[in-house]
């Protein structure tokens, strides 16, 4: 079935708002304990099927299963919307998300509702992701995060912020100014064939870096490399060190 497993419920929330862009109310400081969890049986969650993959909905549908739904109530701000989320806990104080809902309190056939079901497995198992803006980095972040270890996620966090900061949000991450950050997250044959192609493609001589640093997280090896290929544009490489042998 598919499904992003998230290092917490508050992770998961964290992500919701970025990638919604919600601003975040003084509710959010108690997001981790304000929602309500329901277990629905198959005959009763009808209406959430647009937050479930077509797939995920089928496999429920046929072996009825219960499924847990949560319910978190938005700040004011964002218009008295409720947030749905169709998930579990994993045992290990992870959240398993297959999909989520944002809705009108009062009108839940809104035309303004939202949708989104979590990625399908094809459309998220990448040798490598280029990531320029922040809206790069929420919009790969459950496959990311799924890979990467906390600390590699903050300081990918950090550049696209600079980058962001520097150069727009809305520049054209492959052609205008400023670069991007190029993240291999497996340390197998196609990540080693991706680590290639990525230098081919921007015409990048592996010595020729500008600063390297490697950063040892959980007993592995994460590689930063910047790469600059004008005075404008720089690429910055992560990688599991041993991508490049």
């Amino acid at each position: 079935m598919t499904g992003i497993r998230f290092q917490s419920w508050e992770h998961f929330l964290y992500y919701v708002q970025n990638r919604e862009g919600i601003v975040p109310g003084a509710v959010w400081s108690n997001a981790s304990i304000l929602f309500d969890a329901d277990y629905l049986e198959a005959d009763e969650w009808e209406g959430f099927q647009k937050m479930l993959s077509a797939a995920d909905y089928e496999e429920l549908t046929a072996k009825k299963r219960a499924i847990e739904v949560r319910s978190f109530r938005m700040p004011k701000e964002s218009g008295q919307m409720i947030f749905y989320a169709v998930g579990e806990e994993d045992g290990d104080g992870g959240y398993l998300c297959r999909g989520y809902g944002i809705v009108n309190d009062s009108d839940i056939e809104d035309e303004n509702n939202r949708f989104r079901p979590m990625p399908e497995e094809a459309d998220r198992e990448r040798t490598y992701h280029y990531i320029g803006t922040e809206r790069d980095y929420w919009d790969n972040y459950p496959v990311l995060q799924t890979y990467l270890p906390e600390k590699i996620l903050e300081y990918l966090a950090s550049q696209v912020d600079i980058l962001d900061s520097n150069y727009g949000a809305e520049r054209d991450v492959q052609g205008g100014m400023g670069g991007f950050c190029a993240v291999i997250p497996k340390l197998d044959e196609a990540a080693k064939e991706a680590y290639r192609q990525i230098l081919e493609r921007h015409y990048i001589q592996e010595s020729m870096y500008e600063y390297l640093d490697t950063v040892t997280v959980g007993g592995a090896d994460w590689v930063e490399a910047l790469y600059l290929t004008n005075n404008d544009y720089g690429i910055i490489l992560i990688y599991r060190k041993g991508v490049e042998a």
